[in-house]
């Protein structure tokens, strides 16, 4: 569907970012909410922006948005005007033409996170139109999710489409062989996903501190490393499932005796020591994992190998972002830490598709309805 050109419109983005000090961290969310500005601009009298930023307790002066309008103003490419709270506007100031608005953090607002429909009613008012753009809170049962789309013309966004056909392509006709790499702390964040996608792909690489409970269960030595001993049996039932032999699990491991060392000692997994800590992948690891990857004509990744945050212990994640950005495959990226590690090593324009939501991303490749996802008849400009 089309909008009206004379339309105000308000766009839900998701302009969650990491901010230290006032100044953005990572401005990876900001460029995509901004990716279709210029189309926007064309339907729209103006366009104002709305989100949430962080987890505050009423107004906390660290969560504000005003500390983004700069990198936001640099993106879009004009100055974007911020306005300091998201309900009980004067209208007025919506009357110009061709500006940007940006409001105050939404969670600010107790009504938010409730879903108040009074909330939403109220951040509705000045508007004409209303575009939900931001898949990387549609997990979330929010006010600005579910609700304000009840008091004006709604559509589905272009990014939000584009996030949504990309995933979706995951759980239905991919390209084999598929491999799927996971990483990260730890399997019960996972677990769901795992069990939704064992059936479907080829292979499904471990990584990360959640490979360890996996390699316990098959009766191996992981010393001191991350274990979650209430999920031993649960990994011991997946390796002994049907889909058990698409699991493809580290050989070997960056070691530390301290995890505040930075000193690493690369072990095969069958050397490790009572007091071994596995920090990361090693060489034999990757090699292993490389003959996957380069076979592959689908991959999904998410979650890192290792603590990557430290340059002791980023070997494998580095290699693993490497081998999936020069594959030859449909390679798609669940956000989160994942995104981080690209920009660390790699680039993101190497990847055909980089998700802005990774606990979206997640709950949506498990196999859950998403609140936010397909509520509003898809945008058409």
């Amino acid at each position: 569907m089309a909008i009206n050109k004379s339309n105000k419109l308000l766009v839900r983005a998701d302009l969650n970012v990491p901010i230290k000090n006032g100044k953005v961290l990572d401005n990876f969310r900001i460029i995509k909410a901004l990716t279709n500005i210029e189309q926007l601009k064309k339907i729209s009298k103006n366009i104002t922006f709305i989100s949430h930023l962080g987890r505050p307790n009423g107004f906390q002066e660290e969560y504000s948005l005003k500390y983004i309008v700069s990198e936001m103003s640099n993106i879009a490419g004009q100055e974007v005007q911020f306005v300091h709270d998201c309900i009980d506007l004067d209208e007025k100031i919506f009357e110009e033409e061709n500006k940007i608005f940006l409001l105050e953090n939404l969670r600010f607002h107790i009504g938010e996170e409730k879903n108040d429909l009074a909330f939403a009613e109220n951040l509705s008012n000045p508007f004409d139109s209303f575009i939900l753009d931001a898949f990387g809170a549609a997990h979330r049962s929010h006010a600005s999710i579910v609700s304000v789309g009840k008091f004006l013309d709604s559509y589905q966004g272009l990014l939000m489409q584009k996030e949504v056909d990309s995933l979706q392509s995951l759980l239905t006709e991919v390209k084999r062989p598929y491999t799927v790499i996971l990483g990260g702390a730890k399997i019960s964040d996972k677990l769901n996903l795992v069990n939704n996608l064992l059936p479907i792909v080829d292979n499904l690489i471990l990584g990360g501190g959640m490979c360890f409970t996996f390699l316990k269960a098959m009766g191996v030595n992981i010393g001191n490393s991350l274990l979650e001993e209430n999920f031993i049996k649960t990994a011991h039932d997946l390796l002994a499932s049907n889909y058990g032999k698409k699991i493809i699990l580290p050989a070997d491991f960056g070691t530390t005796k301290n995890l505040d060392s930075n000193l690493r000692i690369d072990k095969d997994i069958h050397e490790f020591k009572h007091d071994d800590i596995g920090v990361d992948i090693s060489k034999k690891s990757i090699e292993k994992f490389a003959h996957t990857i380069n076979n592959s004509k689908t991959i999904f990744w998410n979650g890192p190998m290792g603590i990557f945050e430290n340059s002791a212990y980023e070997f494998g994640t580095k290699e693993i972002t490497n081998l999936v950005s020069n594959s030859n495959s449909y390679t798609v990226v669940g956000g989160g830490d994942s995104v981080s590690a690209i920009n660390k090593f790699s680039s993101l324009d190497k990847f055909d598709h980089v998700s802005t939501g990774g606990g979206a991303s997640i709950e949506f490749l498990e196999g859950k309805k998403l609140p936010g996802v397909n509520i509003y008849k898809s945008l058409i400009i």
